[in-house]
């Protein structure tokens, strides 16, 4: 049987009952998708280097030039 989750008075779900079948981790991070009215997937991400995130999607970027990360790694090892 699958398990139920409720929704309580301040919109909270308990994972609870369903933290063994999905193999939940503390700090597991997910996107939720909505397929239709009565569907929702969570999708577990991929856990990468924040710093190379960081390079592909910057927060800020003054100029809209796009940084090739194998050349700047290529110039950094060849110092």
């Amino acid at each position: 049987m699958a398990p139920v989750v409720q929704v309580d008075k301040k919109f909270n779900i308990s994972l609870k009952s369903v933290k063994d079948v999905l193999k939940i981790q503390p700090n597991d991070t997910f996107f939720i998708e909505r397929e239709n009215t009565h569907t929702t997937i969570l999708k577990k991400t991929i856990a990468g280097d924040p710093f190379i995130e960081a390079m592909k999607k910057p927060a800020h970027i003054r100029n809209k030039k796009r940084f090739d990360l194998t050349l700047l790694e290529d110039e950094l090892w060849s110092a």
